[in-house]
């Protein structure tokens, strides 16, 4: 009897680091997470112009992709840049990411970042004119 309670003990102490590794990684290393902002409808012969911003005390992943009503993407033309500790005065990583398109269809803007909580992570969708003024904006976080 005493070895059963032994590997009982066992099996919860696995199951008892397991999710608290689980946990800690979900909020640190290697945590990636997705979101969308709300949709805008481009001018006749303007596009959609997608900013994502953010900062952190780890190396920063993110992609930006333009994405239509069909909810394919349609991403024409972006950029990016991240930034080390090294060279900010604040000891954080900083990261942006843009997303474009010129595509009637275009609608919104998907975000996927790793390693940046969520309160550190800023999106913005803008939609221009033909003459490339900007409209309306929309945000999400």
């Amino acid at each position: 009897m005493k070895h059963k309670s032994a590997r009982v003990a066992i099996a919860v102490g696995t199951i008892a680091l397991a999710l608290a590794l689980a946990l800690d990684s979900s909020a640190h290393a290697g945590s990636r997470w997705a979101v969308s902002t709300p949709s805008l409808v481009p001018d006749p012969g303007g596009y959609l112009y997608c900013k994502v911003v953010a900062t952190s005390t780890r190396p920063i992943g993110i992609t930006a992709a333009i994405i239509s009503d069909a909810r394919t993407e349609v991403t024409e033309f972006g950029s990016g840049w991240r930034v080390s500790p090294a060279a900010t005065d604040d000891g954080r990583f900083h990261a942006e990411q843009t997303a474009g398109s010129y595509d009637d269809s275009a609608r919104y803007c998907k975000a996927v970042v790793k390693d940046a909580r969520k309160s550190d992570v800023h999106v913005s969708l803008t939609a221009f004119d033909a003459n490339g003024n900007p409209g309306a904006t929309v945000e999400a976080r």
